[in-house]
């Protein structure tokens, strides 16, 4: 089981990173996709306390959603 959690952290993380990708691409459905891993990204990283990937995911957020 913590094996499971130690990769899930880095699954937390690409997923951040890859939406951010993403969002500079700004190509058709890149919005979407990029929301819907920052929401995977956010799940995971409340799941395990990673406070400060949850608030940069947070901050992507608003900023998609504005």
């Amino acid at each position: 089981m913590a094996v499971k959690f130690r990769f899930l952290r880095y699954v937390a993380w690409a997923c951040c990173d890859y939406a951010a990708t993403l969002l500079q691409r700004n190509g058709p459905g890149d919005r979407e996709k990029a929301l819907s891993l920052l929401d995977e990204s956010l799940a995971i990283s409340s799941e395990l306390g990673m406070r400060p990937l949850m608030e940069r995911v947070l901050s992507r957020r608003d900023i998609l959603k504005s």
